[in-house]
């Protein structure tokens, strides 16, 4: 085992919002545990910005500016309505080339913010009366400007 060449030194929660939803007269009450994602709308904020001044050509931390929340949807309500923000400090080695360094920091550091969130969210709401709501693992590749977030397609008669 080795250290990863990018470290989540803090993570600090700037909003931290839960409420279970109240079923509507005559439903039962939505089982958070089981709970399927699919089509459920999250609203996303996502930031990285250098710790550095600006006129430094070689910044390693870097402040992730994450946001999630899951708004109540009449069509597929989800058991919790949550809006969480989080502010993680990530530094990143100096093995990586500078320029490379704040789009590694927004992918890794947002998938790091967010299991932070994710475990707060659990943790919380395993007490609730719909019981632990675990937010879907996640892909933060599509605010990369580097890596891509689909495989290539395969070209005609290949």
């Amino acid at each position: 085992m080795r250290p990863s060449i990018i470290q989540l030194k803090r993570v600090f929660f700037q909003r931290f919002e839960v409420e279970a939803i109240e079923p509507s007269e005559g439903t039962a009450q939505i089982e958070a545990e089981d709970f399927d994602f699919e089509g459920i709308t999250f609203r996303i904020s996502l930031d990285a910005q250098s710790a550095m001044t600006e006129d430094d050509a070689d910044p390693k931390i870097f402040f992730i500016i994450l946001r999630v929340a899951i708004d109540p949807d009449e069509k597929k309500p989800a058991p919790y309505q949550i809006d969480v923000s989080a502010l993680g400090i990530i530094e990143i080695s100096e093995v990586i080339e500078p320029e490379k360094r704040r789009d590694l920091a927004l992918v890794n550091g947002a998938s790091l913010v967010y299991g932070a969130i994710r475990e707060l969210v659990t943790t919380v709401t395993a007490r609730c009366i719909p019981g632990p709501f675990i937010l879907p693992t996640t892909d933060f590749r599509d605010h990369s400007k580097f890596l891509q977030t689909e495989p290539p397609q395969d070209k005609p008669g290949q």
